[in-house]
């Protein structure tokens, strides 16, 4: 879901929870540097990331710049703010990377184990998703575009099984490894 979805969802909850929708890029240090210094999150959920394995294999700067160097930014201001928690939601595609994406989502968890060994008052930890339903990149939606162009449906590889989650699921999981998590963690669900 984009920024404006979201912000429509929440406030059709009626929820005294503050809740600031802030649109920046996590590759501007300085952007994210005055965020952190004005609202001084307590947990930062770190899911920002180039999903698209395709897209990377041809911008493979790109998603270093986002998934490796955003993350940087994110967890030297987590750092330096004090923040308590800081979770990045990674991907089953970095258990011994064979693409771009897989590759720097790695990158980003050894980053954030790296964090936590300068263990000040930041616990880091990361947790690691395959296929969630109705995501952004899911494989899903492509099977469902070659169902409604009339197939066919294509798989890599036919001895290939694919398990899936649902957006729900997958928010409490990442809700419960923060919960959970003491610093320096790679959960995997």
């Amino acid at each position: 879901l984009n920024l404006f979805e979201i912000e429509r969802e929440i406030l059709r909850c009626n929820s005294n929870i503050l809740f600031k929708p802030i649109l920046s890029d996590i590759r501007d240090f300085k952007s994210i540097d005055n965020i952190f210094n004005e609202y001084k999150p307590q947990i930062v959920f770190h899911a920002a990331a180039y999903k698209h394995v395709p897209m990377q294999e041809m911008f493979p700067w790109e998603a270093v710049k986002t998934n490796v160097f955003g993350t940087s930014n994110l967890s030297s201001l987590s750092l330096k703010y004090e923040t308590e928690k800081f979770v990045l939601v990674s991907t089953d595609k970095a258990v011994m990377p064979t693409n771009v994406m897989g590759a720097t989502k790695r990158l980003a968890e050894i980053l954030v184990q790296f964090s936590n060994l300068k263990k000040r008052k930041t616990d880091f930890m990361a947790v690691r998703f395959g296929n969630v339903l109705g995501s952004s990149g899911s494989v899903l939606t492509i099977f469902k575009e070659q169902i409604k162009n009339g197939g066919p449906i294509t798989i890599t590889d036919p001895d290939m099984e694919r398990y899936f989650m649902s957006i729900p699921e997958a928010s409490q999981l990442i809700l419960q490894a923060g919960s959970l998590g003491r610093g320096g963690e790679i959960f995997i669900l």
